[in-house]
């Protein structure tokens, strides 16, 4: 064991002379190494390049360094997945070691995170893997089945844990943490229903994580920061095998035991469905799991500091969460994939222009989905910082932009920061185009998107200029040098389904003005699988409406990113009174729709008063002709080159101004 306790939230740089304005911005020391402020970018698996030593590590080192530079304290870089089987080639000490240079030369403390997956996910997605590795024989939750490790083999593991410590070291970290959550091996060695070994790894189920601490912490030595990650409640009662708060409370009191540890990371659950509470989306709060964070800081007495973690978006949250004493650091790791700079404008007196994570969680459904990087709704930088750099144009340019919808709002604010004479117009009386339907929905939080870029046009000197419908005479007037379509998508010509004629059938936008209170029953038929059906269909249900939801695929709402399908098929189960997959709407006659199966096979009549119909609509294009016979160049962007999603628009709006 090593001397007494270890570093003490309470405990200040030396050399530091901080602002009395903030506690957020208040240098902490944590096991002797001293952080320059309290906010915190944890581990997140932001790019799968980095991990791969035959491509670019660029992208990421650049990725941490330019969240380095906006003013982090403390980064955790993505973890390095535990090899118990040998050790890793040099090439991926040499790219740790250029990651943690960069990082460092911007003043932030880097750990570098130690995981083994255990028993999750599949294999089978590298033939050259061998079975998955856990405490029993246990099954995933995508259906494979675990190899129980012997004794001999979880010496191999711990082992493997202390070669990538050896690594980090040599690379030049601050430390490490020790992932003991999210379901993975560590959180594995730990739950009844995933360790019933009768062996001394399994009679004593916090020896494993200890013998791991054991050997990091002889890697590291006794000056740099050993951090340990831990659920402060796995959502699993005692009953059901799980440790609840109480348990999980005590395995960290038990890690805590060894003297070994400087913090403590907190996370909710036990992966799977529960990454859902883990990292909340825009139906949470802010700092949502922010009580169990507190319940668990009061039981180990702040023994070491501890990070709050949770949908922590703004700084006015993450200082009161301090004050509070809720927690020691405030993990702002989204927030930060939204907007580097966030702390450094806090700084400068300017946040009311920091670019706000809205929750929409792109970035870690991308990661979930198996996707090779994370981005950003509405940061199309993230990861792509040296393709996306803003530049002052060689010449300035007369720069019209039609549509001020996500697209036409992000072309014309980066086309003005390059210095570009920049008027957008708008036929609708409020800016944020189709996203703007969101604001009656659980996903009002994306709306504030296109509230920030209307904000920052206006500091730009670019004001929207709404109700104008631009034409030949307009365009003749302003004699652009640029023309940029962003003009979004419509519902396409014709009848969506058999009958449609007899029956009321409206968008999902129509269907939020006029579905107000009490009514008729509603069908909602969507034909796309992303956010959009589901977010209706429950703003609908909330009015007190009976809403039926059918699709055609085999399950709701497919193509919403991991992160939500592991949320949304309950909330429709809760609130609708059917839910249909795989179906079909094979006809409607007046006030009854017939659901069928794609083979025809009739599913159920259904009564409704008005049908909602989540349908592809097609790119407005009507002024595409008038700008190609004025002859001027032009740019089509957002769903008015291909209806996607929100995020297509902001980065093609981006795109498209950095080549004016």
């Amino acid at each position: 064991m090593r001397r007494g306790a270890r570093g003490s939230s309470n405990t200040p740089c030396p050399e530091a002379s901080v602002s009395q304005l903030s506690l957020l911005f208040t240098p902490i020391t944590i096991g002797g190494v001293a952080v320059r402020n309290r906010a915190a970018i944890t581990a997140h698996g932001a790019s799968e390049m980095f991990r791969n030593p035959r491509l670019a590590p660029e992208p990421y080192i650049e990725y941490l360094r330019r969240r380095a530079a906006g003013g982090v304290g403390l980064i955790i870089a993505q973890a390095l997945y535990v090899n118990p089987l040998d050790d890793y080639p040099a090439e991926f000490a040499d790219r740790h070691a250029r990651l943690a240079e960069a990082v460092k030369a911007e003043g932030a403390t880097l750990l570098l995170q130690l995981v083994h997956l255990g028993a999750t996910f599949r294999s089978d997605a590298d033939v050259r893997r061998p079975p998955l590795w856990g405490f029993g024989t246990t099954l995933t939750d995508r259906g494979e089945i675990s190899h129980a490790m012997t004794g001999e083999q979880i010496e191999m593991m711990i082992a493997g844990y202390g070669r990538i410590a050896a690594m980090a070291v040599r690379a030049g970290f601050d430390g490490c943490e020790i992932h003991g959550a999210h379901g993975y091996l560590g959180q594995q060695s730990l739950s009844p229903w995933l360790n019933r070994r009768d062996d001394e790894w399994g009679l004593d189920r916090t020896l494993f994580l200890r013998r791991v601490i054991e050997v990091v912490r002889g890697e590291l030595g006794p000056d740099r920061i050993l951090g340990y990650r831990s659920a402060t409640d796995d959502l699993r009662s005692p009953e059901d095998e799980g440790l609840g708060a109480v348990g999980s409370i005590a395995a960290v009191q038990a890690m805590l035991a060894t003297g070994e540890i400087d913090l403590v990371n907190t996370t909710v659950g036990h992966g799977g469905k529960s990454y859902a509470q883990a990292i909340p989306s825009y139906r949470h709060t802010e700092g949502v799991n922010m009580p169990r964070t507190r319940r668990l800081r009061d039981a180990i007495g702040a023994a070491v500091p501890v990070i709050g973690v949770g949908r922590i978006s703004s700084i006015a949250v993450a200082e009161a969460l301090l004050r509070a004493g809720d927690c020691d650091l405030v993990a702002m790791t989204r927030a930060h994939i939204a907007d580097p700079d966030i702390v450094s404008k806090a700084r400068r007196g300017v946040a009311h222009r920091i670019r706000p994570c809205v929750g929409a969680l792109v970035c870690k459904s991308r990661k979930l989905d198996g996707f090779s990087e994370i981005t950003c709704l509405h940061n199309p930088e993230a990861l792509r910082e040296h393709e996306f750099v803003v530049r002052p144009a060689e010449h300035s340019r007369r720069v019209v932009v039609v549509g001020a919808g996500p697209a036409g709002l992000k072309c014309a604010e980066v086309a003005a920061r390059r210095g570009h004479e920049v008027r957008i117009f708008d036929a609708a009386r409020r800016a944020g185009g189709a996203l703007r339907w969101v604001e009656r929905t659980a996903a009002a939080d994306l709306a504030g998107s296109v509230d920030h870029l209307a904000a920052e046009l206006e500091i730009l000197g670019v004001k929207p200029e709404l109700g104008v419908t631009v034409d030949a005479g307009l365009l003749e007037e302003l004699r652009p040098d640029h023309v940029v379509l962003a003009t979004g998508a419509a519902r396409a010509p014709g009848e969506p389904f058999p009958g449609a004629e007899t029956t009321r059938v409206l968008s999902g936008v129509q269907a939020l003005d006029a579905l107000d209170g009490d009514g008729d029953d509603v069908l909602v038929f969507d034909a796309i699988g992303a956010n959009e059906g589901a977010l209706v269909a429950e703003a609908l249900a909330a009015r007190s409406r009976r809403v039926t939801f059918v699709t055609p695929y085999e399950t709701v709402t497919p193509y919403s990113g991991a992160s939500h399908r592991m949320e949304v098929p309950d909330v429709l189960r809760r609130r609708m009174s059917q839910i249909v997959t795989q179906g079909l709407l094979g006809f409607a006659d007046g006030r009854v729709v017939t659901v069928v199966r794609p083979e025809g096979e009739t599913i159920a009549e259904i009564e409704v008063g008005a049908v909602v119909a989540i349908v592809p609509p097609e790119p407005r294009l009507e002024l595409l002709e008038t700008i190609r016979a004025t002859g001027v160049s032009h740019s089509i962007v957002g769903d008015a080159q291909a209806p996607r999603t929100a995020t297509e628009a902001f980065r093609e709006g981006a795109l498209a101004a950095l080549v004016i």
